[in-house]
């Protein structure tokens, strides 16, 4: 079973929620039904990411995280999903860096951006993703030292494949390509097709 976990589905009027990623959903799952992959989908819509950031270690005590590690259990594969607003190349670093320090005018370069923790994210399931959604898109793999507790956990406590996807908001024309893709990658690693 893949799990697909989306922490930051709940809308906030501060707009800290990931809009794309909540977007992404029902597209994800008609691409994964169509792949005929089994898969559960955690949706973070219950808690406001201004009060508790259920992508930090601070929220393992949530009710999300103790599903998250219910379903990891029968999960063989994790992607954590979120989103990020484009920002134009000549934004200052006010509007483009984030709390992170991450500058979101090189992730609004690329449709998709695979954020990898060295020694941590399984490299073969990034290499995988990489290539399958770069055939449909633009696609980078950006290393960070960000401690991201989902990934981190699903990947070092419950020895499942992780990996966290985000999705450029001003990118929606082709998310359903990119599902087709990450439903072929997820298919494939399954043994459900050939690759």
């Amino acid at each position: 079973m893949l799990l697909i976990t989306v922490p930051h589905a709940r809308r906030e009027a501060s707009l800290s929620h990931d809009e794309g990623a909540i977007r992404m959903v029902p597209i994800l799952k008609a691409a994964l039904d169509t792949a005929g992959v089994d898969y559960e989908f955690l949706i973070g819509d219950n808690t406001f990411r201004g009060i508790i950031d259920l992508n930090r270690g601070e929220a393992r005590n949530t009710p999300f995280a103790k599903e998250m590690a219910k379903l990891l259990k029968d999960a063989v594969m994790h992607i954590d999903l979120h989103s990020f607003p484009y920002v134009d190349a000549e934004a200052s670093e006010d509007e483009a860096i984030t709390a992170m320090g991450d500058d979101l005018r090189d992730w609004s370069l690329s449709d998709v951006v695979l954020l990898t923790v060295p020694g941590i994210t399984d490299e073969d399931f990034v290499e995988d993703m990489m290539a399958g959604i770069e055939e449909v898109v633009t696609v980078d793999d950006i290393q960070t030292d960000d401690y991201n507790f989902i990934t981190v956990f699903a990947q070092v406590a419950m020895d499942v494949p992780s990996i966290l996807l985000e999705l450029n908001e001003d990118s929606v024309p082709s998310y359903p390509a990119v599902a087709a893709a990450v439903a072929e990658v997820v298919a494939v690693r399954l043994g459900l097709v050939d690759a």
